[in-house]
């Protein structure tokens, strides 16, 4: 059943503007959180689960093979979404904006067929037996059918709105150059609010900002087997980011779902977090978000918003953009004993009437679960984002709940072997995201070879695939962490930077 658990009127709300944080005595949330995953629209992973009253996949979807010409058919959604997607479907700003299309939804078979790639991964879909663990988070607590992503593009534009509310005008994936804008991580160090993250191997974005660099921040980012031993010792900040591998290397695989890697080792992932959180001493006090950075350019039938949208800082992209409208649907789900089973949320407290949920809603209801001192917003659009505070802190319940799953475990797909997929990944081309990585230790660690977007010397030879691009990344990410202290104490033991 869909519970709403309240309704806010816009005309009562602000406009954009200071953020609202007044909470009603004692939060009973302590921490928070955030893991974000890679490239899944909310279609492609929980639009099939018969047992979830969300805006599913409709019956007899289908995408036609080309627009503008019926003659060429269509391509039915299915549910035999890929453990390992055979490419990388079409997702950048340009791409996006066709499978769209004006609203019509109707551009994402079209866009693999022009790239030449397989025609039915876009519309291949996961059900509760084959992702398992993120659609029983889904029935379990609370999950967003309309939370969207924050730009209509690729990665890392949309985890600079989540990690900063801000892309800075960017419309592209990282291009080796720091971010300058503010971290939502020294937002809230700033303001006395603790606050890190923790990496699986790969530094990856919780390397893209300057001020991650600062001696109060960088103490608190961290190896995510830290993550696991902070937990256990109830040590966590009251903020934490969790960055998923992207690197393959050794006998491991990523696990941050992008298409060309397991969706099953994700699942893994995000139910070891899980069960983690679970097991600890703060079960009761945290607030543990599972969401995505962007769709993927997988099919979603929902249009996304495109009206009242508000810019972040006034800037314009180089493609023209004004970040006017969203982009689509990815899957969300808020964890905690305090809210009740089975909950499909969309209400939320929204500023304007043009309100939605998006990646900055992190930010904004964060501030607010947190009761963080002066929350001058990082940018228009955090003023603009819905919050869900509500549904952690005005729901029916009077204490935690005690009938949440113990423990959670992922369904390996029918031929998974391990060893043979750690060879298979090595051996891929390199996608953007270890480009990205390349590129921010040629300017950290070469710097006077460093042209804005370009490999430099130092990487020849290993940008060829996978697994010499990982090679490279973490040998250099150890270079650099040496020479600023990252990892080390100030009395030079193991540990954080001090």
């Amino acid at each position: 059943m869909k519970i709403s658990l309240f309704w806010v009127s816009a005309l009562l709300a602000p406009a954009y503007g200071a953020l609202s944080n007044e909470p009603d005595g004692d939060s009973r949330i302590k921490r928070v959180i955030v893991l974000m995953m890679e490239n899944r629209s909310f279609d492609h992973l929980l639009g099939l689960n018969p047992n979830l009253n969300v805006e599913g996949i409709p019956k007899g979807a289908s995408q036609p093979r080309d627009p503008d010409d019926p003659s060429l058919g269509t391509v039915p959604v299915t549910d035999g979404g890929y453990d390992v997607s055979p490419d990388d479907p079409q997702h950048s700003f340009e791409e996006t904006t066709k499978q769209i299309n004006n609203q019509r939804m109707d551009g994402f078979v079209r866009a693999s067929i022009l790239h030449g790639e397989e025609e039915t991964n876009p519309v291949s879909m996961f059900t509760p037996e084959s992702a398992p663990v993120i659609n029983t988070l889904a029935e379990e607590f609370a999950v967003f059918d309309h939370w969207y992503c924050s730009f209509p593009g690729s990665t890392d534009p949309n985890r600079a709105f989540a990690m900063g509310g801000t892309p800075d005008g960017v419309d592209t994936n990282f291009n080796g150059t720091l971010w300058g804008t503010q971290s939502y991580i020294d937002y809230l160090n700033e303001r006395g609010v603790d606050a890190g993250g923790y990496y699986q191997d790969d530094l990856w974005a919780l390397g893209y900002y300057e001020d991650f660099q600062k001696p109060g921040n960088a103490k608190n980012i961290k190896p995510m087997d830290d993550f696991f031993k902070d937990i256990e010792e109830d040590n966590l900040p009251s903020f934490t980011w969790l960055q998923p591998r992207s690197s393959t290397h050794d006998s491991v695989l990523p696990t941050w779902q992008h298409p060309d890697a397991p969706v099953s080792l994700g699942e893994d992932l995000y139910a070891s977090v899980y069960n983690a959180i679970r097991a600890s001493a703060g079960w009761n006090e945290t607030l543990f978000l599972l969401t995505y950075d962007e769709h993927g350019g997988f099919f979603d039938h929902v249009p996304p918003p495109n009206e009242g949208i508000p810019n972040p800082d006034g800037k314009i992209s180089p493609q023209g953009f004004a970040y006017d409208r969203l982009g689509l649907r990815v899957p969300t789900i808020a964890i905690s004993p305090w809210i009740p089973k089975g909950v499909v949320y969309n209400e939320g407290f929204a500023p304007t009437s043009t309100s939605e949920f998006d990646s900055t809603s992190i930010i904004a209801t964060t501030n607010e679960l947190l009761n963080v001192p002066n929350p001058t917003p990082l940018s228009d659009r955090v003023s603009w984002a819905k919050r869900f505070t509500d549904l952690l802190l005005k729901n029916d319940l009077t204490e935690p709940r005690t009938d949440c799953p113990m423990t959670l475990s992922s369904a390996k797909t029918e031929g998974f072997h391990h060893e043979d997929m750690v060879t298979l990944q090595k051996a891929k081309p390199i996608n953007e995201h270890l480009e990205a990585q390349i590129l921010m230790f040629c300017n950290l660690n070469y710097n006077e070879q460093f042209v804005e977007g370009e490999f430099c010397e130092a990487a020849k030879g290993y940008t060829e695939n996978q697994g010499l691009a990982s090679e490279w990344i973490l040998r250099e990410q150890k270079i650099w962490m040496e020479k600023v202290g990252w990892g080390k104490t100030e009395g030079g033991e193991e540990g954080a930077v001090a």
